[in-house]
């Protein structure tokens, strides 16, 4: 089992999976899947969004159904690569514990994890009490989770037990609160993820007027007004609870002016505000708007959300902080509750993606469970070898305990 995660991890960094990349990688997986079990793969039929598109969701199950149900989830799709890579991102160079490649962490390193564990259990199907799916989906990597959202449409998990998505959650638990202790810990592997914030984007506009830059005070200069909303909302920056308070802004584009010499007389910004618990993209919206009219700025300043194709797509937040399969896994995981294991850490992130349409727009308990590693979505990303072989073997173990495989 141990090499044969590590071999899959390194056979699926090999295969290039961007948005432009086609369907290498799923078929791959597809063919794996097939020589085992019963796999399916999606073909377009339930999507209003991806008429134009090819690319495939892979879906594999084994078991009566009459018993938990438990779904393994995983994205193939990365983004990518950039320049800056020491080794080729599609290498799966090995040294020193860590392989190295284009999604080694995010999340092909989980998902050959997922696949393994999947595999592993089909081989005692005969005698599963429930059922166990497992889902390879892609676009998690592109905006708004579109094969998460086929999916949703595509299968009834309605009365699932249990979502299980091995992204690197040591990763997406950095400076993150834990919801036992409130407040920030350092994660250290194993890390479980039981919730995660939201996110809305917006579009400020300021309108100004354009003079003469040697006359300025005859112009309202955009530019100026934007680079003081975006000091104020920095200052207003105060991270918190997922289950408290307020999440934070990021200003991700700033667009204005010209090289002539003359004041600007417009500029945009395209500003994320993450959501927490209780807070909602109208109330967002309120917030920002009350923020730059304190500032009484000279400019017109227009402020709408970010369009999205549907409201199911919207990453909003959610948090399960018990269930009873998400208490196994738990306890799985990190060893039953104990007087020197009393207060386990169990995490939120501030990071979006998938798990965010399973836990908020599902409503099933959602954890996160993965391998650590580092510099995703960067150059030299890598995947470290026995967090690998550790979420694997912990993925087994659990299932084949709430299966009564043992």
């Amino acid at each position: 089992m141990k090499q044969d995660v590590i071999e899959l991890t390194k056979k699926l960094a090999r295969t290039p999976s961007t948005s432009g990349d086609g369907n290498d990688i799923y078929d791959l997986v597809y063919d794996l899947l097939k020589q085992g079990t019963s796999a399916e793969t999606w073909k377009g039929e339930k999507s209003p969004y991806l008429e134009y598109r090819d690319f495939r969701n892979i879906y594999a199950r084994v078991g009566s159904g009459r018993g938990p149900k438990i779904m393994l989830n995983c994205h193939l799709d990365t983004v990518d690569p950039g320049d800056g890579w020491y080794h080729p991102p599609f290498s799966a160079w090995e040294e020193e514990g860590r392989i190295y490649g284009l999604g080694t962490a995010d999340m092909k390193g989980g998902a050959a994890a997922a696949i393994t564990a999947f595999m592993q259990i089909s081989r005692m199907a005969d005698n599963l009490k429930g059922e166990l799916l497992l889902s390879c989906v892609f676009g998690e990597e592109a905006p708004f989770s579109l094969g998460t959202d086929i999916l949703l449409r595509e299968i009834d998990i309605s009365n699932y037990d249990l979502v299980i998505i091995p992204e690197p959650s040591p990763l997406l638990a950095i400076n993150d609160h834990c919801v036992v202790h409130r407040k920030v810990h350092r994660s250290k592997f194993p890390v479980v993820i039981i919730g995660a914030e939201g996110r809305v984007l917006f579009e400020v506009e300021f309108i100004g007027k354009a003079s003469h830059a040697s006359h300025p005070s005859q112009g309202i200069n955009a530019l100026h007004d934007a680079s003081r909303l975006i000091t104020e909302i920095t200052r207003f920056d105060l991270f918190s609870h997922i289950k408290m308070g307020r999440g934070h802004y990021v200003v991700l584009n700033i667009e204005g002016g010209n090289p002539s010499f003359t004041v600007p007389s417009c500029c945009k910004l395209l500003v994320n505000r993450q959501l927490t618990l209780g807070e909602t993209e109208a109330s967002a919206v309120r917030e920002l708007r009350g923020i730059a009219s304190s500032l009484r700025l000279r400019s017109k300043v227009r402020i709408k959300k970010r369009y999205s194709p549907s409201p199911l797509l919207e990453y909003r937040p959610y948090l399960f902080e018990s269930s009873k399969y998400l208490d196994l896994f738990v306890d799985s995981v990190m060893g039953p509750p104990s007087k020197d294991r009393d207060g386990r850490c169990l995490f939120t992130t501030s990071s979006v993606g998938d798990f965010n349409l399973f836990g908020n727009r599902a409503k099933i308990p959602t954890v996160v469970f993965g391998p650590g590693g580092g510099n995703i979505h960067s150059p030299n990303e890598f995947v470290n070898k026995d967090e690998l072989q550790k979420v694997t073997a912990k993925l087994i173990d659990f299932l084949m305990e709430v299966y009564e495989l043992g």
